[in-house]
């Protein structure tokens, strides 16, 4: 392997001096036609109440703006803002008035059916387009020598880029790919699909369909003064086969995503070549799952279409054949998605149901060859790629010592039915967890060795099988039901099982949530994650190990693990289950102290954690080098005195709903608890790590947004920064001794961070007449620290063992289609930002004091994306109901 001492990012920055002229139009909503639509939204039967001056749904609206006119660059979500429209030339007004009109009647006012909205808008106002000039590639800079392009800019440019690349085209690997200009986004990110979706047939009958899509988003880094466009390669994967099964993401229905597309246009010939996303809820009702579209775009396309609209019937039935229609709809695959096979004698018999066979993730020279061929055809903009960063230098170790509590005793509670399962994990402890059995009987097994360990065998007998499911059509009759049989579960497991004195760890041998879909049951996972922690019991699931093959094959055999009659991904299961339960009981390890601290060091965050609609539960958890960790909720109108607690006693707390708050009504609460956090009295060693993603939204903390920080400046939470009349109250390191801040920012929040790889360049060998030695350049996965800025850092995590694929292999050649099975994996940066230091301390090396806190873990082997204190604040979202 390359030793890689540069890493480039894929992303494209503007270079000195260039100069990207636009001359367009824009336009708001004329007052009188926004009068008449607000009045007929505000009499609508069951609407939704929002905050915010608009409560127009105007998302589909977006999407039928920028499909009806070429013209049409981009929309704001605000009717009321001055450029809610932006135009390369001026609009037909009849086609405007066409698409509003059907919108308010479908999406506005359905409940006026009589209204001929084309007639009463015309006779409002008339929309006044105003010509401006802009220059997307200058840009001034904030205070803080951050980028500072104008707002219109992140939304125009990642649109105008994508459609400029329409009219080209791109090469890679020597192929032709036709684009298409993908769905808007309110966002500003848009996106381009390297052309069909083409089918895969795996070597077992598995089939579904995939297709290349490049995102352009537009971003900043606090301090950087260039503004950085991204390039992100990714892929959506769709059904070519019934949906089986469909994972339910939180509490509501199943929905899947659709993607809908017509070759010659959905409303007339010129429109852009374009897609669109609509979104469709699963009703599950007894035996029968009812779809139904969800309110948007496509219930106004079905009235404005020539073509035939998409058949639910048919999406569920055969979505290879609904995505091959004039209007066609595509089932967009989402992780734990399966297919049924084709009722034909070719299936294979064993087994009915199959993944979907594309493998996600590309490889690193898949994403640099995007880099390199769209930069080309980008060059006439102005547009070059990032400079290859160097890796950062610093004193700080990559992996920090484990710091391992001494001789702990724990005991661990097994519900197991099974008699294999309980072996399993008796054979999991003394193999992978490294402990000696000094005893065991029919209900109890006990290791000795770096912790003493007891487990303790349960039997649940029927506590752990499926909640019913009611059939009722009376939605209140069906609530009353699940009420009921949940109420009749709790008192079931709280006679069999009555609260303990102190907190411990339970590993419940239990049946996946695919199994009771397919038995037509609840998963009663939900319920034990709410009743057991009250029972002080934080739960760990376990799905049941399935017994040995009466006559194995040679290929079962190579499988086991050596000495035993299970297989090694049985044994790896339940070594798993038990490194979780342990964490759920305590085991973990201090933190290290960092280079140049003598004395004691506390490590703390404050997590938001989403609880439901506008709802979070700010969490603080603190760590100590010289005490155990605690964690601390907000205190509330229902607890108004909150304590710190120690960390295992945090799952009881979270299921009796404590610390739950409203982001909009408790501003200065929130505020005041962060604030407490940073221990402002204290002179004590102490780094606060926080998340950039909803701390620095809605004014809970402005300070960590890329153009208010200003670094060794500290602006506390709660504080207004943009009145220009009052100046903030600024902290510096001398005011707050001890205290260190860093922001973090993960590459899923909005994407603001790129990907980035390891580049290096080798002579190659040539023929004896050439004199110059040719030079290849080679990508790779980089693991490290990468200085971006004077105070941005991005730390990569090592690659896992798991993922073995050959840095040779391609997934853009399409004469290789059988590479797309595999699956790839490249760790994404974390943004480290050290914001606030005490004077004399280096921000490289608590920049890798942070990015070492990723692999500091007893549960696990694999880095996580998050510093291990945060990851555990992360981990406790599956308490909160």
């Amino acid at each position: 392997m390359p030793a890689y001492r540069a890493v480039q990012a894929t992303v494209l920055t503007f270079t000195p001096h260039v100069s990207w002229p636009v001359t367009g139009y824009r336009t708001t909503c004329p007052p009188r036609m926004l009068t008449l639509l607000e009045n007929a939204w505000q009499t609508r039967p069951s609407r939704r109440p929002r905050r915010g001056a608009d409560h127009l749904p105007t998302s589909a609206l977006r999407d039928l703006l920028t499909l009806i006119d070429p013209a049409i660059t981009c929309v704001h979500w605000d009717p009321r803002d001055p450029a809610w429209l932006r135009a390369r030339t001026l609009v037909d007004s009849d086609l405007l008035l066409t698409a509003i009109s059907a919108w308010a009647s479908t999406r506005v006012a359905p409940h006026l059916p009589g209204t001929d909205w084309y007639d009463l808008l015309k006779g409002a106002d008339q929309f006044e387009w105003v010509s401006e000039d802009l220059d997307l590639a200058q840009h001034d800079l904030h205070a803080n020598g951050t980028a500072n392009p104008a707002a219109h800019v992140f939304t125009l440019l990642p649109s105008l880029i994508a459609e400029h690349l329409t009219t080209t085209g791109v090469s890679l690997l020597g192929h032709q790919r036709a684009l298409r200009l993908g769905p808007a986004r309110a966002d500003g990110h848009r996106s381009l699909h390297l052309g069909e979706p083409e089918i895969l047939t795996g070597q077992d009958g598995a089939a579904g369909a995939s297709v290349d899509v490049v995102t352009f988003r537009l971003k900043t880094a606090p301090g950087v003064p260039k503004a950085h466009l991204h390039v992100e390669l990714g892929m959506t994967r769709f059904a070519a086969h019934p949906v089986d099964y469909i994972p339910r993401r939180g509490s509501g229905d199943p929905t899947i995503s659709v993607l809908l597309s017509a070759r010659e246009g959905l409303i007339h010939r010129c429109e852009r070549p374009m897609l669109l996303h609509s979104r469709i809820t699963v009703r599950r009702r007894g035996e029968e799952h009812l779809w139904a579209w969800q309110p948007g775009v496509a219930e106004i396309l079905a009235r404005l279409t020539h073509h035939q609209p998409p058949s639910l019937d048919e999406l569920r039935t055969a979505p290879g054949t609904a995505a091959a229609r004039p209007f066609a709809a595509h089932l967009i695959h989402s992780t734990g998605m399966t297919y049924r096979y084709p009722g034909n004698d070719d299936a294979p018999a064993a087994r009915a149901t199959h993944d979907h066979p594309a493998g996600s993730g590309y490889q690193p020279r898949d994403h640099m060859e995007v880099l390199t061929q769209l930069a080309h055809r980008l060059e006439e903009k102005g547009l070059t790629p990032l400079t290859p960063r160097a890796k950062a230098r610093t004193r700080a170790k990559t992996l920090l010592p484990m710091k391992l509590p001494d001789a702990p005793v724990y005991e661990i509670e097994v519900w197991a039915s099974s008699e294999r399962t309980w072996q399993g994990l008796q054979i999991a402890a003394a193999a992978k967890l490294n402990l000696t059995p000094s005893g065991s009987t029919a209900t109890s097994a006990t290791f000795t060795g770096p912790i003493s360990l007891t487990l303790r065998r349960c039997d649940p007998r029927d506590l752990t099988a499926g909640l019913p499911r009611c059939n009722d059509p009376d939605p209140l009759a069906r609530r009353a039901a699940y009420e009921a049989s949940e109420t009749d579960r709790t008192n079931k497991i709280t006679n069999a099982f009555p609260r303990l004195a102190a907190p411990i760890a339970c590993v419940i041998e239990m049946e996946g949530a695919a199994y009771f879909s397919r038995t037509r049951q609840r998963d009663p996972k939900p319920l034990f994650k709410k009743v057991l922690p009250a029972l002080r019991r934080n739960v760990q699931c376990l799905r049941p190990i399935a017994a040995a093959t009466p006559h194995p094959s040679k290929a079962a055999l190579a499988k086991r693990f050596p000495g035993t009659d299970f297989t090694t991904t049985d044994i790896e299961r339940a070594a798993s289950a038990l490194h979780d339960a342990l964490r759920q009981a305590g085991h973990l390890p201090k933190p290290a102290t960092p280079a140049g601290i003598n004395g004691p060091f506390e490590l703390i965050t404050v997590w938001l954690a989403p609880a439901g609609e506008r709802k979070v539960v700010p969490i603080a958890i603190r760590q100590h080098t010289h005490d155990e960790p605690t964690a601390q909720l907000m205190p509330t109108a229902y607890n108004q005195a909150e304590h710190p607690m120690p960390l295992t006693a945090l799952p009881e707390a979270l299921v009796a709903g404590r610390g739950r708050i409203s982001t909009h009504a408790s501003h200065a609460a929130l505020a005041e608890f962060i604030t407490s956090a940073l221990a402002l009295d204290s002179t004590t060693d102490r780094l606060l790590l926080v998340r950039r993603a909803r701390m620095s939204a809605h004014e809970i903390w402005p300070w960590l947004q890329d153009s208010r920080i200003t670094f060794d400046h500290l602006v506390l939470p709660g504080i207004d920064m943009t009145d220009p009349a009052t100046a903030p109250l600024v902290r510096t390191p001398g005011d707050q001794p001890g205290l260190r801040i860093v922001r973090l920012r993960e590459h899923e929040d909005d994407c603001a961070v790129p990907r980035a790889f390891g580049v290096t360049e080798e002579v190659a060998a040539t023929a004896e007449s050439t004199d110059e030695p040719a030079r290849t350049t080679r990508y790779g996965r980089f693991s490290g620290l990468v200085e971006v800025g004077e105070r941005v850092f991005w730390g990569i995590n090592p690659r896992s063992d798991q993922n073995q694929t050959p840095l040779s292999l391609t997934k853009l050649d399409p004469t290789a289609s059988a590479n797309r099975t595999w699956t790839c994996s490249n760790p994404a940066p974390l943004e480290i930002v050290p914001a606030f230091l005490q004077d004399g301390d280096n921000p490289a090396d608590w920049a890798m004091y942070v990015h070492a806190q990723r692999r500091l873990h007893t549960h696990t082997t694999i880095a996580t994306a998050w510093p291990a204190i945060i990851h555990l604040a992360e981990l406790m979202k599956e308490y909160i109901q």
